[in-house]
């Protein structure tokens, strides 16, 4: 399998609908936003270039819309496979609900993850976040070898696997950027992850109808 080159575009989901401002996490009922869906298409445009073989994606609503949205641009079927290992960091279902600012009084153990993470007993470590993004990483190398393939996650499970390939100490990954909407661009030699390159989030042209 050394030097058959594969491309895997790791995406971040799309701007969710969300006028209420809280920490979405897990919580279903969160689907894409106008903004969202056109940096959905933004991102299908984009990919239409590529032989795009396959998409994984997480089970939330509003990944699963930004891979939809993102296929219907492509111009032929893409299998769409949901995959767990693409599922929002553990840490999310313990701030859902509330809003950002609310956080410090309502979420205090917050400041135990910003600092330490994966010490609590509930929250996830980056080598374990970085690792399930690895398995189907490694999934899709196998399956399109030679090709492309696409998977939509989350923030902080896309930052650890990032935050992995570039050696750094785990608590660096909360200062790792990815706006909503963006990707990495990873470069496969074989089975052997070689580059990485992010990518800000494409508005397609017009606005989802």
């Amino acid at each position: 399998m050394a030097g058959i080159k594969t491309l895997i575009f790791l995406c971040r989901h799309a701007h969710p609908e969300n006028p209420e401002g809280v920490i979405y996490g897990h919580l279903p009922g969160f689907g894409l936003s106008a903004r969202g869906k056109r940096q959905a298409l933004g991102l299908g445009d984009f990919l239409r270039k590529y032989p795009v073989g396959a998409f994984y994606v997480s089970p939330l609503q509003r990944a699963q819309e930004t891979a939809r949205l993102a296929i219907s641009q492509l111009g032929h079927e893409v299998p769409l496979h949901t995959r767990d290992d693409l599922v929002e960091a553990e840490f999310g279902k313990y701030i859902e609900g509330v809003k950002r600012w609310q956080v410090p009084f309502r979420r205090p153990l917050f400041f135990f993850h910003a600092i330490s993470p994966g010490t609590l007993p509930f929250d996830e470590p980056v080598p374990e976040m970085a690792e399930r993004v690895e398995r189907v990483c490694r999934e899709a190398v196998e399956a399109t070898s030679g090709e492309a393939a696409v998977l939509v996650s989350h923030a902080d499970p896309i930052k650890a696997f990032w935050n992995q390939f570039l050696g750094q100490s785990e608590w660096r990954f909360h200062f790792l950027e990815l706006d909503k909407g963006g990707f990495l661009e990873l470069e496969y030699d074989g089975d052997r992850l070689t580059a990485v390159t992010p990518h800000a989030a494409i508005l397609a042209k017009a606005p989802a109808a």
